[in-house]
């Protein structure tokens, strides 16, 4: 029986695995994936091995940023189902084992939620200042705040003669944590989940909670909304919900920096349990088109590996809802797909941190070529598309830096088989599929000992059975190149060696005599390395363990 309370650290032992219900499995054939598409596939999800599942938002929405604009945190969108339905997919998950983790969306809500469509309507109503509302100054907007998707953050409210705040979209203006009354609402809202089976929640964007309270121009944008002066007591108050009853939590914190999140993350005092850093998904503007650089990926990941050891805990990713898929924006997704998606699962799942996995990463899932701005459905992605060809910038070059950077990208419908609609749907589904959900497929990949899908599966079982991987001290060994990524776990003078090839090219490693007493675990290739010197084949990945005196 699972048991939080009990086991309050669980997580760290843990392996997460991130279900983005529209895109996972359409059970009642209308094209959109659904709660009851997850129970049935609990067989595939249990055979993964992980211990949680992280489900992207299904409560009701209008659903103009997929389900990030919430209207009420306890319905559910019909399109995905019933509360009923949801009580028994918990309680199926429980029965295997598997702990469920909920995306709670609080930095803002819908337009249509109850809370923001009393607020509009008198500055006297009671619920008016459960948001962000500012005068006009000289008859236009109160400063010049931008939103994340473009255009100014403020929009004029006639009723009141005001102006309300949205980091994002327009329908989803930002709660006003400064009222003690917001953070009573919400508490209501996780106990409410926390009664039914929720073991946990990721906090959508609680870096942007705190707004500097002065609402002054500003040159850098970030000042204004992330990160702020003072959210550090904003979010102490709101830990005490999730502590109360025995949730796990991960903040997603894009902005902060390794020495703030020791203070979020502290084991004694902190106010999550992990959060998501991006500095090492952030070398890139957002449509850009470029490769990262491997040497800066090894700074980065390092920097928050030595920063919350033993003062914290990392989540660990490549991949989420948000981000284009890992083996197209890290790997080569064309000569060396299955090559290069197996070495980036070795070189981050191995790192002190409990691992997050996206669904069909696993698989090696890789970037959509649509061709047709149509195609795309996320408001971002059609937004930046009108801004650059207002611009002047050609459809062609706008489409190329979307095929590389858009969030579509990751909420292309899983790929199940090789029949239509790679198996999600026997429907016309409500985003396309990837046409290479032809051979790219889980019944595909089950078959094949050497597959993404099976590397993936040792990967998982080597992290849960074996405690160096959960304890074992971080050392990044220095390779001095912009190609491979070599790092030890260690405990007791026992360790596991991480070699990694990330790039199209050879490379060659040399390794200490330190090593020398080193057995192979694991590794994507043929060729079974023993010497000091090695040399490492495009894209090439080894797991050693060693003993030393």
């Amino acid at each position: 029986m699972i048991s939080n309370q009990q086991n309050p650290t669980w997580w760290q032992n843990a392996v997460g695995y991130q279900i983005y219900p529209k895109s996972f499995f359409d059970s009642n054939h209308d094209g959109i994936g659904d709660i009851q598409g997850i129970i049935s596939k609990m067989p595939y999800i249990k055979s993964l091995g992980v211990n949680f599942v992280w489900l992207s938002p299904f409560f009701a929405s209008p659903n103009i940023d997929n389900g990030y604009d919430v209207s009420d945190y306890q319905a559910i969108d019909p399109q995905y189902g019933t509360l009923d339905d949801i009580f028994e997919m918990i309680d199926q998950f429980h029965q295997n084992n598997i702990r469920v983790v909920f995306d709670l969306v609080i930095n803002h809500t819908s337009d249509q939620h109850h809370w923001f469509k009393e607020a509009k309507k008198s500055v006297d109503n009671p619920y008016h200042d459960f948001y962000i509302w500012r005068k006009p100054v000289n008859g236009s907007v109160p400063n010049n705040w931008v939103s994340l998707f473009g255009g100014s953050a403020w929009e004029y409210n006639p009723a009141t003669k005001d102006y309300y705040y949205h980091l994002f979209a327009k329908q989803q203006p930002d709660l006003n944590w400064e009222n003690p009354k917001v953070h009573q609402a919400v508490a209501k809202i996780i106990d409410w989940w926390a009664e039914r089976g929720v073991d946990g929640f990721r906090l959508d964007a609680i870096s942007h909670l705190k707004k500097d309270q002065r609402f002054k121009d500003v040159t850098n944008q970030e000042d204004a909304m992330n990160n702020v002066s003072g959210i550090d007591q904003l979010l102490a108050n709101l830990s005490t919900d999730f502590k109360r009853n025995h949730l796990m939590t991960v903040g997603e914190a894009g902005g902060v920096p390794v020495e703030q999140a020791k203070r979020w993350v502290d084991s004694k005092k902190g106010y999550f349990d992990m959060i998501f850093q991006f500095d090492h998904v952030s070398f890139w503007e957002k449509f850009t088109v470029g490769k990262v650089d491997v040497a800066k990926l090894r700074v980065a990941l390092t920097r928050w590996q030595n920063g919350l050891d033993n003062n914290g805990w990392n989540a660990l990713f490549l991949e989420n809802h948000d981000l284009p898929r890992a083996v197209s924006y890290f790997g080569n997704d064309q000569k060396f797909r299955s090559q290069s998606a197996t070495a980036l699962a070795m070189m981050y799942f191995l790192m002190k941190g409990t691992p997050f996995i996206y669904q069909g990463q696993e698989l090696g899932m890789t970037n959509v070529d649509f061709n047709d701005i149509n195609q795309f459905r996320d408001l971002d992605s059609q937004r930046f598309y009108r801004e650059e060809l207002a611009k002047g910038a050609s459809p062609e070059e706008t489409l190329v830096k979307l095929r590389a950077k858009s969030r579509d990208n990751a909420r292309t419908p899983m790929q199940w088989n090789d029949q239509p609609n790679g198996g999600f749907s026997d429907h016309q589904p409500w985003i396309s599929s990837n046409p290479n959900a032809r051979y790219i497929n889980i019944a595909n990949e089950v078959e094949q000992p050497e597959s993404v899908l099976n590397f993936y599966r040792q990967l998982i079982h080597l992290r849960l059975k074996d405690p160096i991987l959960l304890n074992g001290q971080y050392q990044l060994i220095e390779t001095h190149d912009h190609q491979s990524f070599v790092y030890q776990r260690e405990e007791n003078h026992v360790g596991y060696l991480v070699i990694t090839n990330l790039s199209d090219q050879p490379a060659t490693v040399t390794i200490s005599d330190r090593y020398q007493n080193r057995q192979l675990v694991l590794t994507n290739t043929t060729e079974k390395q023993q010497s000091s010197t090695m040399a490492l084949k495009p894209w090439a990945a080894y797991l050693y363990k060693y003993e030393r005196n």
